[in-house]
């Protein structure tokens, strides 16, 4: 076999591992998006009042989600580089410390969620129905965080190890479920009360469960290799969880940075009305049929950037990232043009409400036009948690957010009065900021000599 030859099938095999991770991997981030997609569409046939209910309790479960997200991806990281440095017994320590840590943690903040329902809601802007509903939603769809925490936290460890066909399965069992069973109690069908609202929080409940008791059951099998059922010690290991802070905290806070952001942004929207809100809330689900398969392609390059590193295989690492970048964009054409082309048939998905259709239409096509820098912002961002760099992606979602996206939003949509349509453009200039920021940090290639283990 010439060099080329081998060059050619190297490639080959390149594409074929890249390939057998993202498309589980995508399809999981979609599947798990569909529980708020089905419970939105559901929702959506009820009203403007119940879309808007469902929006403000799920953005601000939101933020208890973030601190899973963040010990995941520390998770992800360090069980990457375990496993490429063929290391499987550090590797079932990163999953026990993390699976530990993200239970205690979230848990603390759904209690803390549950009792301070009320007020936050109050903080929003939110009165008369739409907080009565959104108070007995949030209360309730908010006890289905600590499953989720276990069912993320257990796939972020298992994708470390390059398994992402499980998480995929998980995920979509657990919509099957969500799907019969706010079928069943939102419109009272088969016999079963008809809980409107409640009833989406109810099937978001059960299916996360579901799933977190599926997740565990793969964890403890005693035939993989990230099995915990090999795991010599059950203790708590204050050395792995520091490390997974080190780089869970700045992915936190950059998520933080986020919720927080959008939930300003929100109240601004709610003093908007009520069509507004459900528009954006409709535009940001929809929308998110086209930024999922972006998180197939991050979750992709953190952890092949990763396990390449494990390897002390710099040159491999900047082989898989150059072929994800290709790939993504190929895909965010087809994508994107559906948010511009179709954004009335996406919407109608989901509600029937003209009004709301109307004007989150221009959403979409808002957001059609910036796919690109978005997605492959995702991506270098992927490279760089991959490598342990997550602290300046940090600073510049701060910069993003804080200096561009809330002043703008302010100014165009409330001082200038253009309303919700000022606020999709603030959204748009931070996002293309924030893409040349991270395009510069990547280029410079420092992540590349990243030492994590």
């Amino acid at each position: 076999m010439t060099e080329k030859e081998q060059v050619a099938l190297s490639k080959k095999q390149l594409q074929r591992n890249i390939f057998s991770m993202i498309w589980p991997a995508t399809i999981e981030a979609v599947l798990q998006m569909m529980v708020g997609i089905v419970a939105t569409a559901m929702v959506g046939r009820l009203g403007a009042v119940a879309i808007g209910a469902v929006g403000l309790g799920s953005r601000i479960a939101g933020i208890v989600w973030v601190v899973f997200s963040a010990i995941g991806t520390g998770a992800t990281v360090f069980v990457a580089r375990a496993i490429g440095a063929k290391d499987h017994s550090t590797a079932r320590k990163i999953a026990f410390q993390a699976l530990l840590l993200g239970v205690l943690l979230v848990l603390a903040l759904t209690i803390a969620v549950y009792f301070f329902a009320r007020p936050i809601l109050q903080w929003f802007g939110s009165d008369g129905e739409l907080l009565k509903v959104s108070w007995s939603y949030l209360r309730l769809v908010v006890w289905s965080m600590p499953f989720m925490a276990i069912m993320q936290i257990v796939g972020a460890s298992l994708r470390g190890a390059g398994n992402t066909r499980t998480p995929m399965i998980i995920a979509f069992i657990m919509n099957i479920i969500n799907i019969a069973v706010s079928y069943c109690v939102i419109f009272g069908n088969l016999g079963f009360p008809r809980l409107g609202v409640t009833g989406a929080a109810v099937g978001a409940i059960v299916a996360q469960a579901t799933g977190a008791a599926i997740a565990l059951w793969v964890l403890y099998r005693p035939d993989k290799t990230l099995s915990l059922y090999y795991l010599e010690k059950y203790q708590v290991s204050l050395a792995d969880i520091k490390r997974i802070l080190n780089i869970g905290v700045p992915v936190a806070a950059q998520s933080l940075f986020w919720q927080f952001a959008t939930i300003i942004i929100t109240r601004w929207i709610v003093g908007f009305g009520t069509v507004p809100l459900a528009a954006h809330q409709l535009g940001l689900t929809a929308e998110s049929l086209s930024f999922m398969p972006g998180v197939g392609f991050s979750v992709a390059a953190t952890a092949f950037v990763g396990q390449s590193l494990g390897k002390k295989d710099t040159a491999l690492a900047e082989r898989y990232v150059k072929e994800i970048k290709k790939w993504c964009l190929i895909l965010v054409t087809f994508t994107a043009s559906c948010l511009f082309f179709i954004p009335r048939v996406l919407l109608s998905l989901f509600t029937s409400d003209i009004a709301v259709i109307e004007l989150g239409k221009y959403y979409l096509m808002m957001m059609a036009l910036i796919q690109f820098p978005q997605q492959l912002s995702d991506v270098m961002i992927g490279a760089l948690r991959g490598a342990g760099m997550t602290r300046r992606p940090m600073i510049y979602a701060g910069i993003g957010l804080w200096l561009i996206r809330l002043p703008g939003s302010y100014f165009l949509g409330v001082v200038l009065g253009y309303g919700v349509i000022g606020v999709w453009s603030a959204m748009i200039i931070d996002i293309i900021t924030r893409f040349c920021l991270n395009l510069r940090l990547f280029k410079k290639g420092t992540w590349k000599n990243s030492d994590l283990i």
